[in-house]
C-alpha cells in the first residue's frame, strides 16, 4: 500500500475548489494535509473512495497563489 503520509492532496485537476468546500483543514498551498484529514469528508476521506489527483509532500508545499479581487480584468 502506497504511504502517502506527510503529503498534501487534493481531488481537483488544478486549484483546490473541492478542498475549499470541505470540512478539512487545509495547508498554505489550499490542499489538504492527508494527516489532517476530517472523518465526516465527503471528498477525501479513504471511505468515500475517490481519487486524488494532485499531490506533494508537504516539505515541497508552497502557498497558494492569492486571488485576483472582485472585477479585476488584468490579463
Amino acid at each position: 500500500m502506497l504511504d502517502i503520509s506527510g503529503r498534501h492532496i487534493g481531488r481537483s485537476w488544478t486549484d483546490h475548489d473541492r478542498e475549499d468546500e470541505c470540512p478539512c483543514p487545509q495547508a498554505p498551498c489550499g490542499l489538504v494535509p492527508f494527516d489532517t484529514i476530517d472523518p465526516a469528508c465527503p471528498q477525501h476521506h479513504w471511505s468515500a473512495a475517490k481519487s486524488i489527483r494532485q499531490s506533494h509532500p508537504a516539505t515541497k508545499c508552497r502557498p497558494a497563489p492569492a486571488a485576483a479581487p472582485e472585477g479585476d480584468n488584468r490579463d
